[in-house]
């Protein structure tokens, strides 16, 4: 199970990386004094747009679809979509919040079929929080076997800034994001970098840990409930490691193993489990 964490290993995932660095930490309701749930998320972008956005709950017509949006706090800005640092988003059919008459509306790099209802959070560089109480917070992860993949046509569509909105815009609890995010990583793709979402709801707590595949189709993803009782940092490292599979506190791709295993990632703890 995910270990209770101190404020000096935050500290020490901090060290020898950019000082833009984000740091995720989440308070599950046994570990606070009024039996709050608490996710906390430090931006530490490059200069990226810090404004807080309003979008509302919407009724959609059957049918329609939802675009997914690029973003340059992944990786860079990208002028070909009209994706900048400031502000970051130009999308007036979202919120009145990202509407910039001055500027080109930003490309969308993909779509996916819209739902009826969606509803009403608030935004910034990445979701924050909906009307139900679903929270997010995230950090960039460093990884080793593949440090960042820009975007390209054909390839992945999801960077986790789209993926927390879209959980928040159609999901009331954390373990339904969680599921919805998993299904739209296997189905569309990721870009950008290793990636960590805190996703928490009144009751209870998850990690979601995510990397994208060198084959630029689906991603390699994982989720872990944080024991209530228990508090989360983390600070630009991955967290999860042993993969069991079976356990009601862990979801991931079925095929996750056996993938880090044909692309020669895997690694064992002592108890045989996937790492």
């Amino acid at each position: 199970m995910l270990k209770k964490l101190v404020a000096g290993v935050a500290m020490f995932s901090l060290m020898g990386v950019s000082a833009e660095a984000c740091t995720v930490m989440i308070v599950t309701k046994g570990a606070s004094e009024d039996g709050s749930v608490i996710v906390s998320h430090s931006n530490d972008g490059r200069g990226a747009e810090m404004n807080l956005v309003f979008v509302p709950a919407k009724d959609h017509p059957k049918d329609s679809m939802r675009p997914v949006y690029p973003t340059a706090v992944a990786l860079d800005t990208m002028p070909e979509y009209n994706a900048y640092d400031q502000p970051n988003l130009v999308a007036p059919e979202r919120s009145d919040d990202y509407d910039y008459p001055d500027r080109p509306h930003t490309r969308p790099i993909g779509f996916i079929p819209e739902v009826e209802h969606t509803y009403a959070y608030m935004d910034a560089d990445y979701g924050i929080v909906n009307e139900h109480g679903l929270m997010f917070g995230e950090c960039t992860d460093m990884s080793a076997h593949l440090p960042e993949v820009p975007y390209k046509e054909g390839g992945g569509i999801f960077y986790s800034s789209e993926l927390s909105r879209v959980a928040l815009e159609r999901c009331k609890t954390a373990r339904e994001a969680v599921a919805l995010m998993g299904s739209l990583i296997d189905e569309y793709g990721l870009w950008g970098t290793a990636e960590t979402l805190g996703v928490a709801d009144k009751e209870e707590a998850w990690v979601f840990e995510m990397q994208m595949s060198p084959t630029g189709k689906g991603g390699l993803w994982i989720a872990e409930k944080i024991p209530d009782g228990d508090f989360f940092i983390e600070a630009n490292q991955l967290r999860i490691h042993a993969i069991r599979e079976g356990d009601p506190n862990q979801m991931f791709n079925p095929k996750l193993p056996q993938t880090l295993k044909e692309l020669g990632w895997a690694e064992y703890d002592e108890n045989g489990n996937v790492d």
